[in-house]
């Protein structure tokens, strides 16, 4: 009897069936390119990129600390602001300097005045800062055509009103003026402010707010941050006090 051995047929076969594979492996290759994704021996990071803001203000400028936008918080930036100085009271002067002294005191100067300092503030936070502060992170939240009023009727005299009361705002734009206005004076005491929103709206509530680091670090939480104010009935009409000052 004669035993027949198939090692060539089945060699064959093995060849073929060992390029068929290799075939297939290589039109997967290919479908994966041409969809665009490529193979990656670490996980993607999909969170946002790191920022590389310094927040760190610009050297040189003195003066007015205003406050900008940095990242998560606001932060001030010293500026050459002139801001108007306040007229002193009747009387009032240094002795045997033949000039009358200047008082920041906000409860030695008029509405008026106190205005026209908190304007010439709120202008600074809506103009774009400078090349050099936007190099560091700094921008402004602070809405181009809001604009602040003085006390009318029985107000507080130390009472700022806005174009839009504070609750509509931004929260990092409200910290924004609280934080400048409260630092600038005669419009603040050093710390705190007093807003309020337009005459005519119906909800007249003002508050007292106060500047602290956990505001500038957690600015959403502005709109919980003031001290409720009460107001007395809203008068007839408006004093001269009301009116945004034309100067500079």
């Amino acid at each position: 009897m004669r035993i027949t051995h198939h090692h060539g047929a089945g060699g064959r076969g093995s060849r073929r069936h060992g390029a068929g594979a290799a075939g297939l492996a290589a039109l997967l290759a290919l479908s994966v390119a041409g969809c665009g994704i490529r193979s990656m021996d670490v996980p993607v990071d999909a969170g946002p990129a790191p920022s590389r803001a310094s927040c760190t203000a610009p050297e040189g400028a003195e003066g007015v600390n205003v406050y900008l936008v940095c990242g998560s918080r606001v932060e001030s930036v010293p500026r050459d602001v002139p801001v108007p100085d306040p007229t002193p009271a009747e009387g009032e002067g240094t002795a045997g300097s033949g000039s009358p002294e200047r008082s920041t005191d906000p409860a030695e100067v008029s509405p008026a005045e106190r205005l026209a300092v908190a304007g010439r503030l709120l202008r600074e936070l809506q103009a774009e800062p400078p090349e050099e502060e936007q190099a560091a992170g700094f921008s402004s939240a602070v809405p181009e055509d809001l604009r602040v009023l003085g006390p009318t009727g029985d107000d507080p005299e130390r009472l700022l009103r806005l174009s839009l009361h504070p609750d509509d705002l931004p929260a990092f734009a409200l910290v924004q003026i609280i934080c400048t206005f409260a630092h600038t004076r005669p419009v603040g005491d050093g710390t705190s402010v007093l807003l309020g929103g337009p005459v005519e709206a119906e909800d007249r509530e003002a508050r007292g707010y106060t500047c602290a680091t956990s505001l500038r670090n957690r600015p959403e939480n502005a709109r919980n941050a003031g001290t409720e104010v009460v107001l007395p009935p809203s008068p007839g009409g408006a004093g001269d006090a009301s009116r945004e000052p034309d100067t500079e």
